[in-house]
């Protein structure tokens, strides 16, 4: 059974460095389709990470110290439980890994721990671990109200019912990219893309979506959520256990999955930083 930090860590990650313009981390994490990622100052040491969380916080600034968080760090023999707990108290999903002299040799997402929390605590229900307030969209709100629903509530992808409150669907702020014409926006040269270069080969571009909104002032159209909402998403029922859970995010590498009850009534959203819990 794996134990230390090291043995799970995703080791020598990309890192971006301080000081330098944000526009150039956009670019890292757009091209390597990384949704945060750890920095480094000129001596090579932890100055900080930065996340696509932080750059939607901040989507005014252009310097990268301006929204980089210090965040604590973990050590390579740290144990992955101490390293579970620290996650939880950021309550973010990015952790550094730094050595004896400050220098970063690793990076933690809740994906990094969930074949040990499937083979140590794949009995648990999955109920037990829907503590986070779930905000379902109307199948029939408009699109163009979605930006500002991201963007106050810190949330990025929504279940989606009808009027009977019965899950219907999924919608995610990648989802809105089907309605965004990249190649008249400013996203281009913001994130260091040229012209004759086609966004849509970067699967990471479809990170940034408020990013390119705020930056752009799009105004989306005024059409039901239900027109593009992915259909049929893959779904864990709330009396599940666990491993049936973990084993469908690793697959699909998925951050979250909708948790239905009976008659396909939506009973929460169960996210992988929640699933860090079981450590406790």
């Amino acid at each position: 059974m794996k134990e230390k930090v090291s043995e799970i860590m995703t080791a020598n990650p990309i890192t971006g460095t301080v000081p330098s313009p944000l526009n150039q981390i956009v670019k890292i994490l757009i091209k390597n389709n990384l949704t945060g990622l750890p920095v480094k100052d000129v001596r090579n040491h932890y100055a900080g990470i930065i996340s696509r969380r932080d750059i939607f916080a901040n989507p005014v600034e252009t310097q990268a110290a301006l929204v980089m968080r210090n965040a604590r760090t973990v050590r390579e023999d740290d144990s992955i439980k101490s390293a579970a707990i620290e996650m939880l108290n950021q309550h973010r999903r990015h952790l550094t890994v730094v050595n004896e002299n400050n220098e970063i040799t690793g990076i933690l997402t809740p994906q990094n721990f969930l074949q040990v929390v499937r083979e140590k605590y794949g009995n648990i229900k999955v109920k037990e671990l829907l503590k986070t307030i779930t905000i379902p969209v109307w199948g029939k709100t408009p699109l163009s109200m979605l930006p500002t629903l991201m963007r106050l509530s810190g949330v990025y992808t929504y279940p989606v019912v009808n009027a009977n409150g019965e899950f219907i669907g999924l919608v995610t702020d990648r989802d809105l990219f089907d309605k965004i014409d990249l190649k008249s926006t400013t996203v281009l040269s913001e994130a260091g893309l040229g012209e004759d270069e086609d966004p849509w080969s970067w699967s990471g571009i479809r990170n940034v979506i408020t990013y390119v909104i705020e930056k752009s002032n799009i105004h989306l159209p005024d059409i039901p959520v239900e027109k593009i909402m992915v259909k049929n998403p893959v779904v864990v029922s709330s009396s599940d256990r666990l491993e049936t859970a973990v084993k469908s995010m690793s697959t699909g590498n998925y951050n979250q999955l909708p948790v239905l009850e009976a008659d396909n009534i939506l009973a929460g959203m169960l996210y992988d930083i929640e699933i860090m819990r079981v450590f406790l």
